[in-house]
């Protein structure tokens, strides 16, 4: 203290201090002041850094208050005084009261020296807070510094992107880099740079980077390419800077199911295949069931036959082929192709040059294109009741689809283009019930005065294309006649001089001579333009006209409204369906009024019928909309044929410069068109349509399809009473403004007239006045009788054809199995060719030319094709026309029964894995197979597959059910004597083999993930699926009951039961039978396997195992029971006594004279029972067929004394029985004896020839002693050399000369002995 109280006065304080010994700095007065400061406590940190002396600085902004005296380190404490010090002290203190009350100021400044430097101005900082500071701001200029590097990098990297990116802008633009949209799809995708995008864009420059990952588009395009281009397009296109796919790419989207062609009588069985190919995968939409049409007509083809190997048939020939012709299948020699060339070149036959096509269309804004259910050649001679019979087997093979109408919808009409003989077909069947009360359409249609109410059975009606019938009306119109209308004769001449009158029109040239005289007669924009043009001669000033243009004037007016009428609904998109329907029934009660009064001298009869039918069928499809569902749209537009023709026109399209084509190619064609008509249908602004289709006003207006209308078309909007009032009142309207009045109410009161029967009696649309809105060719051929009386003939209404495809079913599971080569009528037996190149070169008309001296290098060069087997890939397709879920197919499940341990049935679930069919020759390996063949009584299937390995469990619902484990079971074979278990389980151990009549087809199980089911199960049962697998197989314990229920009922039929497999124990795999203790209440036993309480068994104790591997059956010759090993040599003893004549007792059958099959003794003609040889192995079709080996068969033993063994003909390449041989050779060889060499004559004879002592160890010998028939022979009887050489007398003429040809190639003139 005594420190701090030098000098009394403290005016000025000197700048310099000294340390003294209590470690405080006091500062040197240059007065003494009376007061010496006041100490106040710092309480912060060491003073020293804590204190901001800078405050007290000369340079110091800031101002505390006070003057700092003293710093006292160690009290931690300053002695200061006030700037307003008055320098005298108090009583009891060492300062004055203003340096006393300094308190605050000190708080202020310790305030500054506790807070945060931040940015806080240096003057008022403590040392710590300089510090402090200092690093922080050292802090900020590192981070500084690694922001400049950073930038300078980051300015570096984005010098070398912005060069990579350079570069790629000129990879780009300077090469055709193919599939750069692909390219770049994948470079975003896998997140690729600029540098590997321009690596891989010099890679695909190169050829070596085809980014394929294409969209719908690609393909779409691509398939449009082939389709429109072939395949030289495609390939150009790939090798493009587009990098189309290729066409193995588009192949799966290619393929489809080959249509059935029509061969004979139209076919039931055709006709719902084709519907199940074309319908089956179209989905039902939002919309449900919708209306469909059906329309027919002809294409032209190129006049010549084809062959369809999938039927062995003739296909190209007319529809009367089958009457004047016994078979349309070629079969397996020349006579069918003889008969039939014959026919064709007698006249009885036609090569059908037209083929009629009979197409679905759905009524729809999506996919309503043609599609084609029926194709067939016709020569067009066939008589209307037959047209009617084809329609009416259509619509009832519809009916009977289960992807037709009961998928679809109806079809409420049938659509042509108005040719004669359909059209009588049409009214027959659309024209035969009347719409009574109590019918569903009747609410709708039945205020509508006029109309006429008659339609099919089933409501259908019929309608011709309108663009036919506009264009009949310009025929009408340029025709010598021309029409009458208000008793003005409007011809072409006449139009010519009103059409000049027209302003806004350029008629320099020849445009108005082209347009009433076309080239081209078809085009539909030039016919819609002049019936337009006639329109507008009604608003031409009439003030300046004389009396007669004025009468002319009038006609032309009345035209013009009945035209526009016509025309606006199908080519204003704008208009809604009521508009239109008004302005239909308008032009039909316009052309009524006017045939009324001018009759057929207005238009031909025919085409007033078409255009009033068209009218009708509007009606109608509206209110079959309304009674189907109101919120379908109805688009005039789709009525007709219309699409039929694009279809054609699509077709021709792609044949590029051969439009004309043959049946087979046309089916090629359909289904090219379709796969076009589908992407279309998806893109429409892919389709440039055919300029001859393009409707409106100019010839700038495209076509109009659904999906141009914009108009409300839905059924409900439209009130078809209203609707139909308006436009009576608009057409007696208009005709009353030009003086001609009619009561229609009056006019249809009366009976039988309607709108279609104006004047009542028959309909004018079948009237046998010649039609001159035709083709002058074009006469119309017996048209019959529109009444009732006329145009009903019971058969065809009445047409059941649910009989018919019985009978046709029944005549199809007969067919035999047929090969596509066919061996020819030469001295070479062995010469054979395919039945195509046959067909094509003898139904050739240039045949007589001697081709090797023709100057026509296409005749000189026809021959057959080249002999030689492929593989069929359509083969084992046998499955195209069943659903997919009627088909067993390979990965599929199904259930059999399998006999374990030797004599243990039990029920076992196979995953399947082979699918064989015997039917053919050699089987032909299918990947599914129909399951409703699968079961027949002659099933021709054998399935393999293998066992699933189930284990029981128990879930939360405490129900019994069986979970595969992933594992097969592996069996022992039944002969071995003891288990093995150490041996690898081999395919045989796994594979178990079925006939199919053993295999139960089952759906595909519940799937459960494999994890969840360790909650379920033992630990030790399932551990490796879990972790191998996700998911498993579940099967509830009631489905495998139902399983053993069914193959119960099956496995108790002898023929079955002999057929079940047997094996020896449970080889590997885990435990069989499925069989279980596991208590629950679900877990019942089954009375049927007599298990005890609460045990499971899956067994079938009532049928007994057949004995292992031995396959007994019936004989069918003798009844008995046969070992399977035994079966040949049983069989060929019953056929060697045949041969020798020997009546056998107790035969349930006999054996067949004609061939006898060595494994069923029935006759292997025409193809039955096929034989082969493979790998040493007798292979047949037979249903009692067994492998065994030939080699070891062919020697006689006490055992097996029968040698009875195929053996291929050494002159031909054909395979018999030895039993058969000889027969063969006399009906085949009858010279073979004389005209084989020595050699091989001696060989054979001694290969076919019975061995020593067989007889007598078959019983011929004792047999025939007991007959005493005729004396015992060593041999089979066979006719003798001299007897076949008298046989040969009345045929051979030149005795030997077949020697001499060297061209046949049986014989030489080297080595060839003759006796």
């Amino acid at each position: 203290m005594d420190q701090h109280q030098r000098g009394s006065k403290c005016r000025s304080v000197s700048k310099t201090t000294t340390r003294t010994p209590t470690n405080s700095l006091v500062p040197t007065f240059d007065k003494v002041h009376e007061c010496l400061g006041v100490d106040f406590p710092w309480n912060l940190d060491w003073i020293v850094e804590s204190y901001p002396f800078a405050i007290h600085g000369s340079g110091s902004r800031v101002n505390p208050g006070y003057h700092l005296l003293s710093v006292d380190v160690a009290a931690s404490s300053i002695r200061v005084r006030s700037n307003r010090c008055t320098g005298s002290r108090g009583a009891n203190s060492t300062g004055c009261a203003s340096c006393a009350g300094l308190g605050p100021s000190i708080a202020v400044v310790r305030g500054w020296a506790q807070e945060s430097p931040g940015k806080k101005p240096s003057g008022r900082l403590s040392h710590k807070q300089l510090a402090k500071k200092i690093s922080g701001l050292y802090k900020e200029l590192q981070t500084e510094r690694l922001k400049r590097n950073n930038s300078r990098k980051y300015l570096i990297r984005a010098k070398r992107r912005i060069e990579s990116y350079r570069i790629l802008v000129d990879v780009i633009s300077t090469n055709d880099v193919p599939g750069l949209p692909r390219l770049l799809s994948t470079a975003k995708k896998e997140g690729w740079g600029a540098s590997k995008i321009t690596e891989q864009a010099n890679l695909a420059v190169r050829g070596l980077y085809h980014p394929c990952n294409y969209t719908e588009l690609d393909k779409d395009l691509a398939i449009l390419a082939y389709e429109y281009g072939g395949d030289a397009l495609l390939h150009a296109l790939h090798r493009s800077p587009f990098a189309f796919p290729t066409r193995f790419t588009i192949a799966d989207l290619r393929r489809s199911s080959s249509l059935s062609i029509t061969v004979g009588p139209v076919k039931m069985m055709d006709l719902l295949r084709n519907i199940e190919i074309l319908f089956k995968d179209i989905p039902v939409g939002e919309e449900g069931r919708i209306l469909h049409t059906l329309s027919q007509d002809e294409i032209a083809g190129d006049g010549r036959p084809c062959y369809l190997d999938r039927t062995d048939e003739i296909a190209g020939l007319c529809e009367h082929a089958s009457t004047e012709l016994d078979t349309l299948k070629m079969g397996s020699d020349l006579t069918a192709v003889h008969a039939a060339a014959k026919a064709v070149r007698e006249g009885r036959v036609h090569v059908g040059k037209e083929f009629s096509v009979a197409a679905i269309s759905r009524h729809s804004s999506r996919d309503y294109g043609a599609k084609p259910v029926l194709l067939m050649a016709t020569c067009k001679q066939n008589s209307w009741q037959e047209n009617a019979k084809i329609l009416q087997m259509i619509s009832t093979a519809w009916k009977l689809s289960p992807y037709g109408e009961i998928l679809h919808g109806p079809i409420p009409a049938f659509a042509s283009d108005g040719d004669p003989k359909r059209k009588a077909a049409l009214y027959l069947l659309c024209m035969h019930r009347k719409v009574k009360p109590g019918d569903a359409l009747y609410p709708h249609i039945a205020g509508l005065r006029g109309l006429n109410l008659f339609t099919s059975e089933d409501f259908a009606t019929m309608e011709f294309d309108p663009k036919h019938s506009w264009k009949r009306i310009r025929k009408t119109f340029c025709s010598k006649e021309g029409l009458l209308a208000n008793g003005v004769v409007v011809n072409k001449n006449l139009l010519a001089q009103w059409l000049e009158r027209l302003s806004g029109h350029d008629w320099s040239g020849q445009s108005i001579h082209a347009l009433l005289n076309p080239k081209d007669p078809q085009h539909v924009p030039s016919t819609v333009k002049l019936l337009t043009l006639i329109g507008d001669l009604r608003f031409l000033d009439a003030s300046n006209f004389t009396p007669a243009e004025a009468n002319t004037h009038r006609a032309l007016c009345i035209l013009g409204e009945m035209f526009e009428a016509l025309l606006d609904p199908f080519i204003n998109p704008n208009l809604s369906l009521s508009q239109e329907i008004i302005q239909l029934v308008k032009f039909a009660h316009l052309s009524c009024a006017l045939y009324l009064k001018h009759g057929s001298a207005f238009m031909p009869p025919q085409l007033y019928g078409d255009l009033q039918s068209l009218v009708k069928s509007a009606i109608f499809k509206i209110a079959h909309s309304k009674v189907l569902n109101p919120s379908l749209k109805v688009f005039l537009c789709l009525l007709g044929d219309d699409v039929l023709e694009i279809l054609f026109g699509r077709s021709r399209m792609i044949g590029g410069h051969a439009p004309n084509m043959a049946i087979d190619e046309l089916r090629r064609r359909f289904g090219s068109a379709l796969r076009i008509d589908e992407i279309f249908t998806r893109r429409p602004h892919l389709e440039k349509l055919a300029h001859r289709l393009s409707l409106g006003r100019s010839r700038d207006v495209d076509h109009l399809s659904p999906r141009n209308f914009i108009g409300d078309l839905t059924a409900s909007s439209c009130d078809i009473q209203a609707c139909y009032d308006e436009g009576v009142e608009q057409a007696v309207e208009f005709l009353k403004r030009y003086g001609y009045e009619i009561d229609f109410d009056a006019l249809f009161s009366k009976p039988d007239v309607d709108l279609m029967r104006p004047n009542g009696g028959k309909y004018p649309g079948v009237s046998k006045e010649v039609d001159r809105s035709l083709d002058e060719d074009l006469a119309v051929p017996d048209a019959a009788d529109s009444d009732g009386a006329g145009l009903s003939p019971a058969e065809i209404l009445r047409f059941d054809g649910a009989a018919t495809l019985a009978a046709e079913t029944a005549a199809c599971s007969a067919a035999q199995p047929h090969s596509v080569w066919m061996k020819l009528d030469t001295d070479d037996d062995r010469k054979v060719a395919h039945k195509k190149s046959i067909l094509r070169t003898l139904m050739d008309p240039t045949l007589d030319i001697e081709h090797a001296k023709s100057h026509d290098r296409l005749l000189r060069i026809r021959c057959y094709s080249i002999g030689g087997e492929k593989w069929d890939r359509a083969a084992s397709k046998i499955h195209d026309k069943t659903a997919s879920d009627h088909l067993l197919k390979l990965e599929g499940l199904f259930a059999t029964l399998v006999a374990v341990n030797k004599t243990q049935v039990a029920l076992a679930i196979l995953h399947c894995t082979v699918i064989k069919s015997l039917a053919t020759h050699p089987p032909t390996y299918l990947d599914a197979a129909p399951t409703a063949e699968l079961n027949l009584p002659d099933s021709r299937y054998e399935v393999s597959g293998q066992i699933l390995s189930l284990v029981p469990f128990v879930d939360q619902s405490n129900t019994l059910s069986w979970a595969w484990t992933t594992k097969f079971i592996g069996f022992e074979s039944a002969k071995a004597k003891h288990a093995n278990s150490n041996s690898a389980a081999l395919q045989r151990h796994l594979s178990i083999c079925v006939n199919g009549r053993l295999a139960l087809p089952l759906s595909t199980p519940e799937v459960m993930p494999a994890r969840a089911l360790l909650d379920d199960l033992a630990a030790d049962v399932l551990p490796d699926a879990a972790e191998a697998v996700e998911s498993t197989w579940i099967f509830s314990n009631s489905q495998l009951d139902v399983m053993k229920s069914t193959l119960l009922a099956r496995g108790q039929q002898e023929e079955i039961r002999t057929q079940i497999p047997v094996y020896g124990p449970v080889k590997e795999g885990g435990k069989f039978p499925y069989e279980t203790s596991l208590d629950t209440d679900s877990a019942q036993p089954s009375t049927q396997n007599g298990s005890k309480s609460g045990f499971i068994s899956h067994c079938l104790p009532s049928i007994i195992a057949p004995s292992p591997k031995d396959g007994r059956r019936k004989c069918l010759i003798c009844g008995k029971e046969i070992l399977g090993t035994e079966r040949q040599n049983h069989m060929g003893k019953h056929i060697i006594l045949s041969l020798h004549g020997i009546q056998e007792e107790n035969l349930i059958a006999a054996v067949s004279s004609s061939y006898p099959c060595g494994f069923c003794g029935s006759s292997m003609s025409n193809g039955a029972c096929a034989l082969s040889i493979r790998g040493g192995k007798a292979i047949s079709t037979c249903h009692e067929v067994y492998e065994f080996q030939i080699k070891a068969a062919s020697k006689s033993t006490t055992a097996k004394a029968c040698t009875n063994v195929p053996i291929t003909c050494a002159l031909c390449p054909q395979t018999h029985w030895k039993y058969n041989m000889p027969a063969h050779l006399l009906e085949s060889h009858p010279r073979w004896e004389l005209t084989t060499e020595k050699k091989k004559r001696q060989d054979f004879e001694a290969k076919i020839a019975l061995a020593e002592g067989e007889e007598g160890r078959l019983g011929v010998i004792a047999a025939e002693k007991r007959s005493a028939t005729e004396p015992p022979n060593s041999d089979p009887p066979r006719p003798s050399k001299a007897a076949r050489l008298a046989h040969e007398t009345d045929t051979l003429n030149g005795g030997l000369q077949v020697l001499q040809d060297s061209d046949t190639g049986v014989g030489s003139s080297n080595g060839m002995d003759v006796d």
